[in-house]
């Protein structure tokens, strides 16, 4: 933590206010990234890369687009199909595989199916680096076949038309499959609201660092949101005259686009793609209508899950907890929810047929060095990053998996956190916060700065639902802060002498404080 006078002033910053100088001087950041902070500028991107995906799809005749099931893939998607309609190609077709029965990437059968469809070509988005078989099975068939994706690049594809951020420049490193989508359709001149606003709802999604060309295409989304409606995006949650951010997109938008994709016992993906496409004002009121639904009965189906799970915790450094009965598409949602409840990493595995089917989730320890520390004979699959990680364990490797994670975690010492915390004593004014807030988008590499204050008492103390708790101020210029934490024990908040977190201002009821962390 770090007292708000003792940060320096950030000069190269073209602001007159004294607390945003102070605060943006926490980011360290280059002076590249100042210019993009004072002066944002729209830069395209030229690559051969993308004036072959251009040239590909300009040349297509009978196209089948084959997605992931998460946002960036279903945005991927819906850019690609909406590009191959500007093009005029009169045959289009798109596949987002079920995440239980079929699993990620492109599979021989879905090429086999589309071959026998007549599709003359296949335009792989989100996925494809790995798919080497299917490519050349396509290949083999007679079919033409591109690439557009962003993940681990493991071995060489074939001759293909390949988009990938890794050959690109500076400006355009670390995009999602969306947002390299809407470089090809800058280059074909061919943008439009639609296509812009979901290459960030993907950015976003996907936790891409918000500098270079991927702040560029959300700083443009949320100015075109704000002041043009977009009833596709709109009709996913209640506005209340609220500007868009990148935090809205983050919390409101893209998590009901992915219930739909989680809940694939009981929804098909492909009709997310059907409703980002959509023109027409009842349809897409129809298909809102269906996706919210979905999503409270993701929040319904979570809580369940979660209840159960926390009856498993154990006092170890780590939770592992397991139960045929959990949902196989919010693994990940539990986890993180173990996470936030107990401060410590969890796996929540489902017992499949012949794997125990996991998640993993930390605010801690790297999951990334604490799989490498275990023997890799035990997973049939795994993959992820230091705070999020998927796997499959083998059935008869689960019990030795167990417990080699738990000895192995409590030996790990936690990442250093780089979002610091400053220290206010002082009355934080709308002003102040609308000044800073300027800097929009704010996200993965740029992250809203974490407020501490005190000097309050409280004077209430209310539940809000399942959700967490309010706490009530007396005569403080803070009104009331929010502790999205229901497992508090409420009269313990009461004694609260200190909170941080995240402050907002909102159009309907002022400042607001988001608490991450309460101190007694």
């Amino acid at each position: 933590m770090i007292h708000f006078n003792d940060l320096p002033l950030e000069t190269r910053l073209n602001s007159d206010s004294e607390f945003v100088k102070r605060l943006l001087s926490l980011y360290q950041l280059s002076d590249t990234q100042i210019d993009s902070l004072n002066s944002p500028q729209e830069i395209k991107v030229d690559s051969k890369d993308i004036e072959d995906i251009g040239n590909f799809l300009k040349a297509a005749d009978k196209l089948m687009i084959c997605g992931d099931y998460d946002a960036d893939g279903v945005s991927a998607t819906s850019i690609a199909y909406l590009l191959a309609q500007k093009l005029g190609i009169q045959t289009i077709g798109y596949y987002i595989p079920h995440r239980f029965n079929e699993g990620y990437g492109v599979s021989k059968d879905t090429v086999t199916l589309a071959h026998e469809k007549g599709y003359t070509d296949l335009l792989i988005v989100d996925t494809g680096v790995k798919e080497q078989a299917s490519i050349k099975y396509a290949l083999s068939l007679g079919m033409n076949v591109a690439v557009v994706d962003h993940h681990l690049i493991e071995e060489k594809l074939p001759n293909i038309p390949f988009l990938h951020p890794d050959f690109l420049d500076e400006y355009a490193q670390n995009m999602s499959a969306a947002g390299l989508m809407f470089l090809v359709a800058e280059h074909l001149d061919l943008v439009d609201q639609k296509i812009l606003v979901y290459s960030a709802i993907a950015t976003i999604a996907d936790v891409m660092p918000l500098w270079g060309k991927n702040r560029e295409i959300v700083k443009r989304a949320l100015l075109t949101l704000n002041t043009k409606p977009l009833l596709n995006i709109d009709a996913l949650w209640k506005r209340y005259n609220q500007d868009y951010t990148a935090q809205i997109l983050a919390f409101q938008i893209i998590p009901k686009i992915n219930a739909v994709g989680r809940m694939a016992d009981m929804v098909n993906m492909n009709t997310m793609v059907q409703y980002l496409i959509a023109d027409d004002k009842d349809v897409i009121r129809q298909y809102a209508n269906q996706v919210l639904s979905v999503n409270e009965h993701r929040k319904n189906v979570g809580k369940d899950d979660f209840s159960k799970a926390k009856l498993m915790l154990k006092e170890d450094a780590v939770h592992v907890v397991n139960d045929t009965s959990f949902h196989e598409g919010l693994l990940g949602i539990v986890a993180n929810q173990i996470v936030t409840s107990s401060d410590k990493p969890a796996f929540v595995f489902k017992e499949l047929e012949d794997v125990y089917k996991g998640s993993a989730r930390s605010n801690s320890i790297s999951l990334h060095a604490l799989i490498s520390k275990l023997n890799p004979d035990y997973f049939s699959a795994f993959g992820g990053h230091d705070f999020a990680f998927g796997l499959s364990v083998k059935k008869d490797k689960f019990e030795d998996f167990k417990k080699d994670v738990v000895h192995a975690a409590s030996s790990l010492e936690p990442i250093k956190k780089t979002n610091q915390v400053v220290y206010c004593d002082f009355e934080i004014t709308k002003t102040m916060l609308d000044d800073l807030y300027t800097y929009e988008p704010f996200g993965q590499g740029f992250e809203k700065p974490s407020f501490a204050v005190d000097g309050f008492e409280v004077m209430d103390v209310q539940k809000l639902g399942t959700y967490g708790y309010k706490l009530i101020f007396k005569n403080y210029w803070l009104k009331d802060a929010v502790y999205f934490n229901q497992h508090v024990n409420p009269n313990a908040l009461y004694k609260t002498k200190q909170i941080i977190g995240k402050l907002d201002v909102h159009p309907r009821f002022g400042l607001s404080f988001s608490i991450d962390e309460i101190v007694v």
